[in-house]
């Protein structure tokens, strides 16, 4: 088992999916950047969080996020044929970033759901993402 963490913005709203043995989970995709040689490069993560541990927490496109949990890699067949790799991580917890158009919050654990000041999340943000001044609508998803 991988344990991450990383920060990133919901690239849509997520949606409410039910999985084959009935339990129902939020699936989301989240955009973080990854800088190669000077170049911006965008890292789409799958990201499930189970649905009566979020309970009312709104993941909307632009949010900014803290997202904890277990890295999964899986492979696809493309439309064209070629293998294409997609990452995974199943929540353990997600916390908005300040900033990120979002009243700040967590849910993790016991506290999924639960609205509250978090200050973790924004000590282990960057800087520049506590003072960013982006508008969610500017985003490019």
């Amino acid at each position: 088992m991988i344990k991450v963490f990383f920060e990133g913005r919901l690239g849509a709203d997520a949606q409410l999916k039910t999985s084959q043995n009935g339990s129902q989970f939020y699936s989301m995709r989240v955009a973080t950047d990854d800088f190669k040689n000077g170049v911006n490069e965008t890292v789409w993560v799958g990201v499930g969080v189970n649905a009566e541990r979020a309970g009312k927490m709104k993941f909307t496109k632009g949010s900014h996020v803290l997202v904890t949990g277990t890295l999964r890699a899986s492979t696809y067949q493309t439309k064209n044929g070629e293998t294409g790799v997609s990452l995974d991580v199943m929540a353990d917890s997600i916390n908005y970033i300040k900033g990120g158009g979002q009243s700040e919050g967590s849910a993790s654990g016991e506290n999924f759901g639960q609205f509250k000041k978090n200050e973790e999340a924004a000590a282990a943000a960057p800087a520049q993402a506590s003072s960013s001044t982006t508008n969610v609508d500017d985003l490019p998803f």
